[in-house]
């Protein structure tokens, strides 16, 4: 499992309740509290950054910021730096 501490920021204040983020989201990350009419960011650690969510509300509620230091955006470029000289 990856391990990360990515965050996602929610202004409920320009949210009018259309639910597209939450029916946006393929990995189950938002949930619906039908009583408050709003998104519930449940499981943050599983968002695969695809930015959907971000990108369907209309009133630029959500704000999807990735920890860049996490597993899941590391690379390893090694085997460019390995090569052996003739």
């Amino acid at each position: 499992m990856i391990k990360t501490r990515h965050q996602i920021k929610y202004d409920p204040t320009n949210c009018i309740g259309c639910k597209l983020c939450y029916k946006s989201c393929f990995v189950d990350v938002i949930r619906w509290d039908e009583e408050k009419k709003q998104p519930i960011f449940k499981y943050v650690r599983d968002c695969e950054h695809c930015y959907y969510c971000m990108a369907v509300c209309p009133k630029d509620c959500i704000q999807v910021l990735p920890n860049l230091e996490s597993q899941s955006f590391r690379q390893s470029f090694d085997i460019y730096h390995t090569r052996k000289e003739d």
